[in-house]
């Protein structure tokens, strides 16, 4: 082995949900071991935190303190406005030269000229995130479990022991998303072994809030009901007069016939949304949010118990901002880079950092070619280190590994993968690799004119789901077309654009050139606001002009929705081969275009019901997808937005159907013998998702890697005797 290049007992590609959920476990393992192994994370992205003070660093040292470790690091856009707007595209957005921009528009096709004219739109454009965090960065936060008619598809190779133990593995994510990996593994050990080993970690998040008052730690008078998805938490609605008699809120009684009174409380999105949902499915409530909250409970003794963590130190909790996707402000998002930072670095508060001898160790910047299988066993992981200060320069840098596990998200394991295959550098993978990509059934849409005030900006981005066409009364219809409306709500410096955004939302997920995109965007905005102050100069003095609303005002009667559904999950991802095209395409193996799968009609007609009880009585709204409507019809550019690709190296029980087994065990179609495998290779993240989910992937991407991660410990060579 070369001096030169490091070798690590594992290697993780990406610190996401399936990379986190992999590397912490393994590094405790490592740490209760103790014979020097170490943990290294390959992140292409780079380190994000807030630039105002919070309830937990109060001088705003957590910047400091990771440059104080060597890391580089950028801070979320702060401003809520117009400026705000400039900010994100500008700094934030991941393109040539900002190869550390926070969110990466992936448009997939091939460019025309100048990005204007000749465009080939292969009808997907992907939004994830870049940094260390991975997509919990940029996510929503909603920690919800997909019905058991999606896991209990023939396409799941997944052979659970028992129900139960498919439950503990996602109550497991639940407490590893809500409070911290570590410490959810700590209380695992410690129900599991009289003599546990205990990694001295706390945790760094207060659990899973529910969010739907105004303002935290108001009583939301909710309904409390089972849940056998959630036993632990249950299920969480509105409390209206519609609701049956038997149910039971807190603190309210349940033949109380003012019952909407109580709810005055409520954001008025989450009020509006769950009150139109009750008359449209019997499956809706309030999502779990991995956000710190200020914990409502009617004894005393437990009021506010979430304030402080195990140690007395005060938490940061949600302010109601609106601003989840873009950066939250007062640090209240279970981020995945908190986690990370408190292992390896400790906190600006407690600097001991958890992992002592430096189990696991993180490198920022660092975007994988290719994973080359050793003669001698192990792999050889080659990456581009990116400059710091100049990221599109870089340099060609190796590791060697005992064991890979690849967790770069649906899109970038795929692609790494489909290099591997394509150069030789993992021979005998299976022919399967590009195949399965699904589109989750993303679907965005805006209802103008609602009958009653919503409020976009307030609140957490999301609050309350329903479910539609679970198999179950009252949900609708055939289960094969499952799908979750939720309510979405939009940061201020976005709905800034409200008006303008539309087109340029539509021209961006269509591959117009960044630059071109920022600079039409502000033209548009100029001549925008100089046409309405012209205006206002002249009649102002008689009646408020609309320049002079706020945008919250602007946005008061603006419902936006976020669906999911089970699509057919058959599209195909190949490597772009020629100039202009994206590094990767993808087309459906059964002709039709993605926004024609059947889900979307389905989705649609829910979307019309909604729409029907939403509006005011004798105005029926529609709901419009900026990128599915009439105007890019005729244009050619139907395009599906989203943010939750699944598949591209989905699981399989054997070779001929998938790339990996239900343990993220990367297959080597050549051998036949008790472990097909290449031996120590693993996929743990979206990629080997086999279907559509029908509801925000994070919990159940953590479920797997968790599982994953036990048995990667498990198949661990022994210690030898001392």
């Amino acid at each position: 082995m070369s001096a030169q290049v490091p070798h690590y007992a594992a290697v993780v590609i990406g610190s996401g949900f399936g990379g986190c959920m992999t590397a912490l476990p393994l590094a405790r393992k490592f740490a209760e071991r103790d014979r020097g192994e170490k943990v290294l994370i390959l992140e292409r992205g780079t380190w994000w935190t807030t630039p105002v003070n919070t309830v937990q660093d109060q001088e705003v040292k957590t910047y400091t303190h990771l440059m104080n470790n060597g890391q580089p690091v950028q801070l979320w856009s702060s401003l809520n406005h117009f400026r705000g707007f400039v900010d994100i595209f500008t700094r934030c957005f991941r393109r040539h030269r900002n190869e550390d921009g926070l969110f990466e528009m992936t448009f997939l096709g091939k460019r025309g000229f100048l990005g204007l004219f000749g465009n080939q739109n292969d009808g997907v454009s992907i939004i994830r995130g870049n940094g260390v965090g991975g997509g919990s960065l940029v996510y929503s936060n909603i920690t919800i479990r997909p019905p058991n008619v999606v896991l209990d598809d023939p396409r799941w190779p997944v052979e659970w022991k028992s129900d139960k133990e498919r439950d503990d593995y996602f109550d497991l994510a639940r407490q590893a998303i809500g409070r911290g990996i570590l410490w959810a593994l700590n209380e695992r050990a410690k129900a599991q072994s009289p003599n546990p080993f205990i990694l001295q970690a706390s945790a760094p998040n207060t659990g899973l809030s529910n969010i739907v008052t105004r303002v935290a730690g108001l009583n939301p008078h909710w309904v409390v009901k089972p849940d056998p998805l959630n036993a632990k938490r249950g299920l969480k609605h509105i409390n209206t007069p519609r609701t049956p008699l038997d149910a039971t809120s807190p603190g309210l009684p349940p033949d109380d016939d003012k019952r909407d009174f109580k709810n005055d409380l409520w954001l008025a999105r989450a009020r509006v949304f769950q009150s139109a949902m009750e008359k449209l499915t019997a499956d809706f409530g309030t999502v779990d949010l991995s956000i710190n909250d200020y914990k409502f409970d009617l004894d005393p003794k437990e009021h506010g118990k979430n304030q402080y963590d195990d140690k007395g130190v005060a938490r940061n909790f949600c302010d109601r901002q609106g601003r989840c996707n873009v950066g939250c402000l007062p640090g209240a998002r279970h981020t995945l880079n908190k986690q990370l930072m408190a292992a390896m670095y400790g906190t600006p508060k407690h600097p001991e950092p958890v992992f002592h001898h430096k189990e696991l160790q993180l490198e920022p910047l660092a975007e994988v070619d290719v994973i080359v299988a050793r003669p001698q066993g192990g792999y050889e992981i080659h990456y581009l280190q990116r400059d710091r200060l100049k990221t599109e320069s870089f340099t060609r840098k190796s590791v060697t590994a005992d064991r890979v596990i690849l967790a770069a998200g649906c899109l970038g394991t795929s692609e790494i993968m489909l290099r591997c295959k394509e150069r030789g550098t993992l021979p005998n993978l299976s022919d399967k690799v590009g195949f399965g990509f699904s589109t989750n059934g993303d679907y965005l849409a805006f209802l103008d004119g609602t009958q009653e005030r919503v409020s976009l900006v307030r609140g957490p981005v999301t609050t309350s789901f329903g479910h539609f066409n679970t198999g179950e009364a009252g949900t609708g219809g055939d289960a094969a077309t499952f799908h979750t409306i939720e309510d979405q709500g939009v940061p201020p410096a976005l709905a800034s654009v409200i008006g303008v955004g539309v087109p340029l939302i539509r021209s961006l997920a269509n591959g117009r050139d960044k630059k071109l995109f920022i600079i039409w965007a502000i033209l548009l905005r100029a001549l925008r606001r100089v046409r309405h102050y012209f205006r206002a100069l002249r009649t102002n003095f008689r009646e408020r002009q609309d320049i002079f609303r706020s945008d919250d005002e602007v946005t008061a009667k603006m419902m936006c929705i976020v669906a999911m559904g089970r699509d057919a999950s058959v599209g195909q991802f190949r490597l772009g081969k020629s100039s202009g095209e994206s590094r990767l395409r993808v087309k459906r193996n059964d002709g039709r275009e993605f926004h024609e799968d059947p889900i979307y009609d389905a989705i649609k007609k829910s979307l019309d019901r909604l729409a029907e009880v939403l509006s005011p009585a004798g105005k029926k709204g529609t709901f419009e997808n900026p990128l599915l409507n009439s105007v890019s019809n005729a244009l050619k550019a139907n395009s599906i937005a989203l943010s939750h690709p699944l598949g591209g190296c989905i699981m399989g029980a054997d070779a001929s159907r998938g790339v990996v087994d239900q343990y993220g065990r990367v297959f080597d179609q050549t051998k036949t013998n008790s472990r097909p495998f290449y031996e120590g290779l693993y996929i743990a993240d979206a990629a080997i998702i086999p279907t559509a989910l029908g509801v925000n992937p994070s919990l159940t991407i953590s479920t797997l890697a968790l599982r994953i991660a036990d048995k990667i410990i498990e198949e661990l060579p022994p210690v030898p005797n001392a």
